[in-house]
């Protein structure tokens, strides 16, 4: 009877494929998009002349890579730990900079300026933790809950590092075995993501701008056996 309990309880912790570390890499499209708090110019010739700012968003493809370890801490929970990278950094997008009552020379002659800096994400990752419900044996619902950091770099070359928080919703299926060389599982997944970026303070002006970034992400995963 007591070998018949443990087998029972054996079994019961044993109904994810998911319990085990990963590695994976997904594709998908990201939407960036920017917001501007306006300020005064210190700097120049129009030093002390409010100004506004606007940029449109970057849309870009993304290439991630990750790799993680999942442990099943009770049969209808399992909590994953795991660092990501995009290796494809974001297209560019220039502000449009307006200073009111411009008169000055230069760039503000007409009053607005584009094109005056040009903003790039690069270099982004983040570490997250990652909730999930185990479907039976190959399937899991997650949840993403990460911070994520990246260079932003502007149009004269200089870059901030940006950080904020990150979350997301996702679902893994296992979809074959694998076993030659190596043993262990290929997956495919699916998963969309929302980060907030802190806000950087501009040079030449008493404002800042901050930025998000939504993406949608699908792939391959393989678990290590």
């Amino acid at each position: 009877m007591l070998l018949a309990v443990s087998g029972l309880s054996i079994a019961a912790h044993a109904q994810s494929r998911f319990e085990d570390s990963f590695s994976q890499m997904g594709v998908g499209y990201e939407v960036l998009k920017y917001s501007f708090t306006g300020g005064t110019i210190t700097e120049g010739q129009l030093q002390g002349v409010p100004y506004t700012a606007s940029a449109p968003n970057s849309n870009s493809l993304t290439l991630s890579a990750s790799t993680g370890y999942s442990f099943l801490l009770h049969p209808n929970f399992l909590l994953g730990f795991g660092a990501e990278y995009n290796l494809i950094d974001s297209k560019s997008s220039s502000y449009t900079i307006t200073a009111s009552d411009a008169s000055g020379g230069g760039q503000f002659k007409q009053g607005s300026a584009t094109n005056w800096v040009s903003a790039i994400k690069g270099q982004d990752y983040n570490v997250y933790v990652a909730p999930g419900y185990p479907i039976g044996l190959d399937k899991l619902v997650f949840v993403k809950l990460g911070y994520a950091s990246t260079k932003m770099y502007s149009g004269d070359g200089d870059y901030d590092m940006v950080r904020g928080p990150l979350v997301g919703l996702g679902y893994k299926q296992v979809i074959a075995d694998f076993d030659w060389i190596i043993k262990g599982y290929i997956y495919g997944y699916g998963e969309a993501n929302y980060i907030k970026y802190g806000n950087v303070y501009a040079s030449g002006g008493t404002g800042s701008y901050a930025a998000s970034a939504a993406n949608v992400r699908v792939g391959l995963g393989f678990l290590w056996k």
